[in-house]
C-alpha cells in the first residue's frame, strides 16, 4: 500500500512538470510570432543602419596635415628604434653562441 502511494506521487509530479513545459514552448511560440510580427522591413532597417553609421562618423575626431606628420612620424622613430634594438640583440646573441661554440 505504501509503494502504491509513492508512485501516485510520483505520477503527478511528471504531470505537473510535463504541463509546464508545455505553456513554456507556447509562450516562446508566441513570443516568436509577434517578434516577427513587429520586425520592421529589410529597407527600415537598413536605412536605421546607415543613420547610425552617419552619426557615428560625426563623431569621430578626424587629425589635421600637422597631427598626421606628427603621428606617422612618431610611428616611425619607434619603428626604426626596435629594429636597432633587435639588431644589437643578435649581434651579442650571435658572438655569445659564437664563442660557446668555439
Amino acid at each position: 500500500m505504501a509503494v502504491t502511494k509513492k508512485q501516485d506521487g510520483s505520477m503527478k509530479k511528471d504531470k505537473g512538470a510535463g504541463k509546464e513545459l508545455v505553456k513554456k514552448d507556447n509562450r516562446k511560440e508566441v513570443a516568436k510570432k509577434n517578434a516577427a510580427a513587429n520586425k520592421p522591413a529589410l529597407v527600415d532597417r537598413a536605412r536605421t543602419f546607415f543613420r547610425g553609421v552617419t552619426n557615428e562618423l560625426k563623431k569621430v575626431h578626424w587629425p589635421n596635415r600637422r597631427e598626421t606628420m606628427i603621428y606617422t612620424a612618431v610611428v616611425l622613430v619607434s619603428v626604426v628604434f626596435v629594429a636597432v634594438l633587435i639588431w644589437v640583440f643578435d649581434i651579442i646573441l650571435g658572438s655569445a653562441m659564437g664563442m660557446l661554440i668555439k
